[in-house]
């Protein structure tokens, strides 16, 4: 029943699911990487028909149905001023998302005279740790271990994608689906006119989410120096290389790199050429990465071995960076033979744009540094696919409409 003379407030559907697209290049010729999303959309919206009154149109909405030319912005106000209850999906990629903080955002607007138990409902698509979540995720009080211990381990990617998880899928789903109506139901966020989501400031604004990154340090240590090479810049592990030691650094290349990813939101880990040489060489990538190559390393036959499945076309995601210290004499004496053998381990990573293949000195690695990292991630995110732990797969699923 209305208040006579005031209009009755849109009637939303009872759900929102807030996602981080994946960019259709990112699994080129292998369809389209959101389907997997709108299943997992598809079924919490069948389960909330069987479990309420509502029509298979009122249930929940999905930004999948907009196409080129429509007003998407009014579209997605329309939505997040009407919807009851707002679903993030959470992922690494998903707190990257300024449109998805955005969405957050405007939800939260209009919760001015809001006093319910909280109309967010947060899902796990792929796990991230929570001291890497923003304040406005680590603000929601959710314990995920009640849609199962499994779920809240994978998230709903890796439950969904494998044959033996099934059970755990359709458990999670359901419990979700659940909880969905239960606030719907009982605590909705009143409606809220929003004009226009986009002109609202990022929840995530201020965050630096904290992104794992690989720094593989390509150097000899103290017992494999090549002919011709002194001792001054080795020690006994090859992270303990320091090309800049005449210039008056302090620590070594691989721990100011560790810092310096450490202070810019990176989960940075550093080893060797041999520690990570297996998922360097995977062809599908596991993290950014960036290479510190001391041109001295690459003029071993072993090292040169190592370096092949990484120097392919390609693979950006990893972005290669070498030192040629202008102090360090006998590299400038060397470099026309040096260079010949870098050009001949990493003569593709070294004509990538993403490549840094002269840092002459600690001021300039201090800047390129970041820039590297970012570009690197940049490049991984265009190629990794979502997170799924290892087992049997199922199928791609196949999304009908109803006439089918």
């Amino acid at each position: 029943m209305t208040t006579p003379g005031k209009p009755a407030q849109p009637i939303g559907p009872y759900f929102f699911l807030s996602y981080a697209h994946v960019p259709s290049n990112d699994l080129a010729g292998r369809g389209d990487p959101n389907k997997w999303i709108e299943r997992l959309f598809r079924d919490l919206c069948d389960h909330i028909v069987q479990l309420t009154r509502a029509l298979p149109g009122e249930t929940g909405y999905i930004d999948r149905d907009l196409r080129t030319g429509d007003n998407w912005s009014q579209t997605l106000s329309e939505r997040l001023s009407a919807c009851r209850v707002f679903v993030p999906l959470y992922s690494p990629r998903y707190f990257e998302s300024e449109q998805c903080g955005k969405e957050w955002a405007a939800f939260l607007g209009r919760a001015s005279h809001y006093e319910g138990p909280g109309a967010i409902v947060p899902a796990i698509w792929a796990p991230v740790r929570a001291a890497a979540l923003p304040h406005a995720a680590q603000a929601i009080q959710f314990n995920h271990t009640e849609l199962g211990v499994r779920y809240a381990e994978e998230g709903f990617y890796g439950i969904m994608k494998l044959r033996k998880y099934r059970d755990h899928y359709q458990a999670a789903t359901f419990a979700l689906a659940q909880r969905i109506v239960e606030v719907a139901e009982s605590a909705p966020m009143p409606y809220g006119k929003i004009r226009d989501y986009t002109t609202m400031p990022s929840v995530f604004a201020g965050h630096t989410p904290e992104r794992p990154v690989t720094v593989t340090v390509v150097a000899p240590d103290l017992d494999s120096l090549p002919e011709g090479r002194g001792v001054y810049h080795y020690g006994r592990t090859p992270r303990e290389w320091d090309p800049f030691r005449s210039s008056g650094g302090m620590r070594s290349l691989a721990d100011r790199a560790d810092l310096m990813a450490r202070s810019r939101g990176f989960l940075p880990h550093v080893g060797t050429l041999e520690e990570h040489a297996e998922a360097l060489s995977a062809k599908v990538p596991h993290s950014p990465g960036v290479m510190l190559v001391d041109p001295w390393a690459t003029a071993g036959d072993d090292c040169r071995e190592l370096l092949r499945p990484v120097n392919q076309p390609g693979r950006q995601w990893i972005t290669v960076m070498v030192p040629w210290n202008p102090e360090d004499q006998e590299s400038v004496q060397q470099r026309p033979r040096l260079k010949a053998c870098l050009n001949e381990a990493l003569g593709h990573k070294l004509a990538e744009p993403t490549a840094v293949p002269d840092v002459p000195t600690l001021d300039v690695f201090g800047i390129a540094l970041p820039e590297a990292l970012n570009k690197a991630t940049q490049h991984y995110f265009k190629h990794a696919p979502a997170y799924p732990p290892e087992g049997e797969t199922v199928d791609r699923p196949r999304l009908v409409g109803p006439e089918e």
